[in-house]
Order: C-alpha cells, then sequence, then structure tokens
C-alpha cells in the first residue's frame, strides 16, 4: 500500500506542471466563447466485442453522456460490421431517438483497408461521422469513455476557433450505471495523466471543436489505412496548423478493459510516426461519394454508388 502511494504521488508531481498550465491557461483565457446549444456526439465501433461487454460499456457511456450535454444528436458509425453477428445499431437505434447509424460492410473495408491484422478504421469511421454530423460543435468521443462533471459544466459556452481536449483518468468499472461515485472515488483510478499544451496523447479518447475546423482541415488523413495508434495526434496536427488554438474542459474517463493501448500494442493498433502535414484529402472524404441505403430505422449502410 505505501509503495502504492508513493508511486502515485511521483507521478502527480510529474504532471503537476501541465495541471498548473491549464489552471492559469484557463483563469487568464479572454476567448469570446458562445452558448452552444446543441452538439453532434460522434462513436464509433464494432460488432465483435473488443475488449469484453463492449456493448454494455458502450450503453453505460452513452446513457451518461447524452444525459450532460445539450440537445445532443448521436452518429454511431459501425465499421467492417461482422455479417452473423447482432449489430449494435439495432438497440442504439431503439434506445436513442436523437440517434443515426451507419454501417460500413466487410467489402468496403478490405477495398480500404491495407493492414489485414486492423479490423476497424476507426478514424475512416470518424470522418464518416464528421460528415454526416448536423450540428455546428461536433464531439468525437470513444465507446469506452464517459465526460467528467467539470467537462459537463465548461461544454456550455464554447470559442470557434478552439480545439477542446481533457486530462485522462482510466477507472475500474463496477458493470453499474455511472453515477458521481464512478467520478469522485479516487480508489477507483487505475492511471491518470493530464494533457500538454497541445492535447497529445489524449485526443483519440475525446476531442470538441466546431464543425467548420474540421471541414477546413479536411478530417483525418484517409491516406492511413495501415494504423490506428498515432492517426489521431495527426489529426490534431492538421487541426493545429489550421491556426486553431487548444483549451481543456476538465476531465474524461475511460472504463478499464483489458484491449487498452495503456497495457501495451497488440496487432491490432499499428502505429506509424507520421510527417505529412498538412495533408488534403479528397472531396468525397468521410465517404460521401457513397449512398445511403436504408436498413431499419435511423440506421443506414453506405454502399458503393
Amino acid at each position: 500500500m505505501i509503495l502504492e502511494a508513493l508511486k502515485w504521488r511521483i507521478v502527480y508531481l510529474k504532471l503537476s506542471k501541465f495541471y498548473f498550465y491549464w489552471f492559469f491557461r484557463q483563469l487568464f483565457d479572454c476567448s469570446k466563447n458562445e452558448q452552444v446549444n446543441s452538439i453532434s456526439v460522434v462513436v464509433t465501433g464494432r460488432n465483435d466485442n473488443y475488449g469484453g461487454e463492449f456493448a454494455k460499456r458502450l450503453q453505460t457511456t452513452l446513457d451518461w453522456n447524452l444525459s450532460k450535454l445539450p440537445n445532443p444528436e448521436l452518429i454511431y458509425v459501425e465499421w467492417n460490421r461482422i455479417k452473423d453477428v447482432a449489430s449494435d445499431c439495432e438497440w442504439i437505434s431503439q434506445r436513442y431517438k436523437n440517434s443515426k447509424c451507419y454501417v460500413i460492410g466487410e467489402d468496403i473495408h478490405e477495398s480500404i483497408a491495407t493492414n489485414p491484422k486492423i479490423k476497424m478504421l476507426e478514424y475512416h469511421a470518424k470522418n464518416v461521422g464528421i460528415r454526416k454530423a448536423k450540428n455546428e460543435w461536433i464531439l468525437l468521443i470513444n465507446a469506452d469513455v464517459f465526460l467528467g462533471l467539470d467537462i459537463a459544466k465548461n461544454i456550455k459556452m464554447l470559442n470557434k476557433n478552439t480545439i477542446y481536449g481533457s486530462h485522462y483518468k482510466n477507472i475500474e468499472w463496477d458493470g453499474n450505471p455511472i453515477n458521481e461515485k464512478h467520478v469522485n472515488d479516487k480508489s477507483l483510478i487505475k492511471a491518470f495523466f493530464a494533457t500538454n499544451k497541445y492535447l497529445e496523447s489524449v485526443v483519440g479518447n475525446f476531442i470538441l471543436t466546431h464543425k467548420n475546423n474540421w471541414l477546413n482541415a479536411t478530417g483525418y488523413d484517409e491516406s492511413l489505412t495501415m494504423v490506428r495508434l498515432g492517426v489521431d495526434t495527426n489529426g490534431l496536427k492538421q487541426l493545429l496548423y489550421t491556426g486553431l488554438k487548444t483549451m481543456v474542459l476538465g476531465h474524461h474517463y475511460h472504463l478499464d478493459h483489458k484491449e487498452s493501448a495503456l497495457y501495451g500494442k497488440n496487432d491490432t493498433h499499428g502505429e506509424h510516426d507520421f510527417d505529412n502535414i498538412p495533408y488534403k484529402n479528397p472531396e468525397s472524404w468521410g465517404m460521401t461519394n457513397y449512398k445511403e441505403v436504408s436498413i431499419g430505422n435511423n440506421i443506414w449502410e453506405l454502399k458503393k454508388i
């Protein structure tokens, strides 16, 4: 117990400089913020039970996150759907009346992906969500991540020329619906870190900015068809290249699971250091050149024209 407590304090001291940095940035921030009346929430996944109990984790975070956001629209993109396994879109479209689900089939995935070990092109899927979103503000958040109460408070007033990120806490989840205990109980925290001034290392879990900023950046680089790790930071650098500033809104919480990159890389991650900023996707980025075929209530499958 003593050793664990010492490790905790050492980590906290190392991260204190970032906490202090953001404290003073927020304190002296003079940005002209505007009231946020609605947000599009983009979440992606695959019906392969990633990390175990995927559907339960997804439902748990969606229930909490959608209850904390102003007039949210949910965009769920299911990538490389497994044909003989129930789709998460089925229960999502029934449970959340403000949802739109888009399915990308195996044939399309195989025509794009260049690494056979990667079954989920997460950032291609997020590009689809960005292009389908109807609201001005877009939150890209992972399926196993829920918002801290500080984010829920600060997200009501935002600046259009800013990229918003958050600090990270990985918690032991008891399988119950999220409540304030999961936010406030420090004994649940298994790992944590504060983001640096560029928001690097956390934007794969949570990133929020105005839709026009993503349109100017042309989304995440769609030439990166062989990796998952690093594509998030690459997209962040593209946004920064357009002249945007950064700000932290608070903390996000990650429900711990065995497939997390926190426990090391595996074959499904892939990683590369990119040096391609600025990049420019084709005008059809986000699969806007595919037709939507209705396959259920608020569920569409994207098909080649």
